[in-house]
């Protein structure tokens, strides 16, 4: 049964900020190693990006997909401005 995200269980809630956490912490490793960007400048970059705003949209399901994937989108926003 798919799950209704405009009523989602406490627990549900819960397992999606998670994921959601951990995939920012992912990428936001990312930024660093592979951009040489500080900390503080690998969040600013993750938090005004379209890719943030998908990946905390839950309908989306790009929480639910590998960092390396997510990060191909991001990679390309930075790079172009836009996601593909």
């Amino acid at each position: 049964m798919p799950i209704d995200f405009n009523h989602l269980t406490e627990e549900e809630q819960r397992d999606f900020e998670f994921l959601r956490e951990r995939k920012l912490s992912q990428l936001a490793a990312l930024l660093i190693e592979e951009r040489g960007l500080s900390f503080n400048d690998a969040f600013r970059e993750l938090y005004n990006s379209d890719t943030y705003t998908k990946l905390s949209d839950q309908r989306t399901g790009l929480y639910i997909q590998s960092a390396r994937y997510i990060y191909s989108y991001l990679e390309n926003e930075l790079n172009t401005g836009k996601i593909n």
